[in-house]
């Protein structure tokens, strides 16, 4: 009986994390205020030399490739990015659209900011910018492109969590119901174009 006690514990103690079963603890970061804007201009999250030229950013890491850190076989929702030629040691990130920030959540090397926009169709979507050393911004506040949210960690920084996280990991997203933990616990093809644009795409097209 004691062991069969222990394996029902076991069991129930260490099942495998889902959107669904996860994403209410990340509920109370959340702040549902809409976009005072339309985010009618879109422009690169770094600052320094012309924010619609896509040359002047560097891709890392691409959208939908499978991944094994923290839940092995999940799948990337972002892009990693870095700006090609950083102007300076300290890289600033900017919101890319009239928004508002609605969640700011994580810690350590997975800081993350979300910011919510509303494009000139009334489609509501989201950006997600994550690996953030220092945010500026508060949750609820109002956003331009002008506006810095954050900045990354420098190479020296990142080593001290064993990683490569000086990138910026760019999330654009159709919804946000998830408050957040889609972005680790994303598994299949189906849960990755339920809650995301492909961040090259979007660009491509609004980044112009």
């Amino acid at each position: 009986m004691r062991t069969i006690i222990f394996i029902f514990l076991s069991a129930f103690l260490f099942q495998t994390p889902t959107i669904e079963t996860d994403k209410d603890r990340w509920k109370p970061y959340y702040v549902d205020t809409a976009p005072a804007k339309i985010a009618e201009k879109w422009f690169l999250p770094f600052e320094g030399g012309d924010r619609k030229n896509v040359k002047n950013i560097k891709i890392i890491s691409i959208f939908g490739d499978h991944r094994d850190s923290f839940l092995k076989g999940h799948i990337h929702t972002a892009i990693d990015v870095n700006p090609a030629k950083p102007k300076d040691k300290l890289v600033s990130v900017y919101a890319m659209a009239n928004g508002v920030v609605c969640s700011i959540h994580l810690t350590e090397n997975q800081r993350t900011v979300v910011v919510k926009h509303k494009l000139t169709n009334g489609t509501i979507m989201f950006t997600t910018y994550k690996h953030l050393k220092e945010v500026y911004v508060n949750s609820g506040q109002q956003v331009t492109e002008h506006t810095k949210l954050a900045r990354l960690f420098t190479p020296a920084e990142s080593k001290k969590y064993g990683g490569d996280y000086h990138h910026l990991h760019l999330e654009i997203r159709k919804k946000f119901d998830d408050y957040g933990c889609a972005s680790w616990l994303t598994m299949n093809k189906n849960q990755l174009n339920e809650r995301y644009y492909n961040p090259q795409i979007f660009i491509k097209e609004y980044v112009k």
